[in-house]
């Protein structure tokens, strides 16, 4: 099963695949738009994954589109997971 982390911004889709031990597969980017997602959609055709997609405009399409291929798709909002980082980061360590 390949993992994939997928970050799209308005003229590209940023991709980083991972194996199941982990190891890096690939590192891609193809262009954010129809085209795009359906030629990653296909060169992903008949492997099983999961992939994780930033939630914002366009979002839904790219998810879509691969479920439509039998991956597992999350939509993750980043907006928060950075107000945790950011809040994470500002307290102090335990240094048990």
């Amino acid at each position: 099963m390949l993992h994939a982390g997928l970050d799209l911004s308005r003229r590209r889709l940023d991709v980083c695949l991972l194996d199941g031990r982990g190891e890096l597969v690939a590192e891609t980017a193809v262009s954010a738009d129809a085209d795009g997602l359906r030629s990653l959609a296909g060169g992903l055709a008949g492997r099983r994954g999961r992939a994780v997609i930033e939630s914002m405009n366009g979002a839904r399409f790219g998810h879509d589109t691969l479920e439509e291929h039998g991956w597992d798709v999350a939509s993750v909002a980043t907006a928060p997971l950075a107000f945790v980082l950011a809040a994470a980061s500002a307290a102090p360590l335990s240094r048990n």
